[in-house]
């Protein structure tokens, strides 16, 4: 084999170990798809990717264009790239380790999906407390026993998967900005006969707008960065989400980071709801009373109803003559 032919070959190796194929027969939703949704789970696989990273491109460009045209000196930079790459891959997902992007997306979307759509969702901690459908999750490929053993489980209807493909953060070099980036597998079944309602793949990319040294500075040095620009880009596939699925994404305003800030109405809509979601699934409220103070509580986080400036929204059962009413008090 002759140098060049070697050298290629050697960079295709190097190429195809940073690329997954993704085969996944896609599925539309359909609107009226939603009549049959109720009572809904939202799931993850238990198998994630690590976190891909790629920042060192304007490092290696300048190291690349000091070596020349040169095919070993060339080939070399390359594979020095390839190992600096494998380093920072190491160090960053060992600073991530306790983030979870399969639950943390979970949760985001529990959230959304209360305040945009009629669906009853299972509370992410019900999850974790069921032993069999916990083990069910490290099950990829289900078959229609286990979608209907994880539908008595949890008395729910429909299932929601998502699966990680890949995410972490990139600079593409001194003309772009660096970015977050993420991209899921999501799969939307029946819980009776396991029939695919909906799949499909969703992703996005977050810009992370500053200089790349100031970038660098902080990736490397500030764990809680890293972790804000991932959660970032989490947040905007929750989004695409709930957008794929025809719902009305303007409730979701309320989940802004720093929205309890920017409001003069004390109301932390996400708590309260989760709160409430808690008490819808331990029957210890019915549907009915989950969906009526699930509206009060948003229509009192956008201000409206008399809530005052320094309101604190509560929820307790009231144990006197009616034990499934629930009340709001301050």
């Amino acid at each position: 084999m002759s140098n060049k032919s070697y050298v290629c070959f050697v960079l295709s190796l190097i190429i195809f170990a940073g690329c997954q194929t993704t085969e996944i027969t896609q599925v539309p939703y359909k609107k009226e798809y939603s009549k049959y949704v109720n009572d809904m789970v939202i799931l993850h696989y238990a198998d994630s990717p690590v976190m891909d990273v790629n920042i060192r491109n304007d490092e290696m460009m300048l190291s690349s264009l000091m070596a020349g045209p040169a095919i070993i000196p060339q080939l070399l930079m390359r594979l020095a790239q390839h190992q600096a790459n494998l380093d920072d891959i190491a160090a960053f997902n060992e600073v991530i380790f306790d983030l979870n992007i399969g639950e943390e997306l979970c949760e985001k979307l529990n959230t959304k999906l209360q305040l945009c759509s009629y669906f009853h969702i299972v509370p992410q901690e019900s999850i974790t407390k069921n032993n069999v459908v916990w083990k069910l999750m490290e099950k990829k490929d289900k078959d229609s026993k286990d979608y209907e053993k994880i539908g008595t489980e949890l008395g729910i209807d429909t299932i929601l998967e998502i699966g990680i493909i890949s995410y972490g953060i990139k600079d593409p070099g001194i003309h772009s900005d660096p970015y977050a980036f993420l991209k899921t597998d999501v799969k939307m079944t029946t819980a009776s006969e396991g029939i695919v309602i909906w799949r499909d793949i969703v992703e996005a990319n977050t810009l992370i707008s500053m200089e790349t040294q100031e970038f660098l500075d902080l990736v490397y040095t500030v764990p809680d960065f890293l972790k804000e620009q991932l959660e970032k880009v989490i947040d905007v596939v929750s989004e695409q989400c709930i957008e794929r699925l025809g719902f009305d994404t303007n409730n979701t305003y309320l989940l802004d980071e720093d929205y309890i800030k920017k409001t003069s109405h004390k109301i932390n809509i996400e708590e309260k709801l989760g709160e409430l979601n808690v008490l819808r699934h331990e029957d210890l409220i019915s549907n009915s009373d989950y969906d009526k103070t699930k509206l009060d509580l948003i229509e009192q986080a956008k201000g409206r109803n008399g809530a005052g400036p320094e309101q604190e929204t509560k929820l307790s059962v009231t144990e006197e003559t009616n034990p499934v009413s629930i009340e709001l008090s301050n």
